[in-house]
């Protein structure tokens, strides 16, 4: 598996945490385009940290756990639980408005506008 970036947003917010939204940006996508995961106006995906381990075998768990609370402190991320079982605490992720501008390098164009 390769994993890319956006070199921007790793000099802005980290590695790790461009390498995550672009994971989560594949996925969300993925769901809109299946018109699936959508609660509360937006689309959603979600995994484990030990999966997400699994799939970044470079980074701890703990790691992960701290780069995804980085993304929703700076607001490019919201968690939720949409889980069936009340017992199934898997966290659900969505982009929000501002990571999107910055994925499509948008973010900007909408700082000099509101000048």
């Amino acid at each position: 598996m390769n994993h890319s970036f956006n070199v921007r947003i790793a000099t802005e917010y980290g590695m790790l945490e461009a390498v995550l939204l672009e994971y989560l940006n594949f996925w969300i996508t993925k769901n809109k385009a299946n018109d699936v995961q959508f609660y509360d106006g937006y689309y959603w995906t979600y995994n484990s940290t030990k999966a997400l381990s699994e799939l970044f075998p470079y980074v701890s768990r703990a790691t992960i756990s701290r780069a995804l609370r980085h993304l929703e402190n700076e607001g490019l991320i919201l968690s939720g639980n949409y889980n069936k079982s009340a017992y199934d605490r898997t966290i659900w992720y969505t982009l929000t408005e501002k990571c999107i501008l910055l994925l499509d390098g948008k973010d900007d164009v909408q700082e000099k506008s509101s000048i």
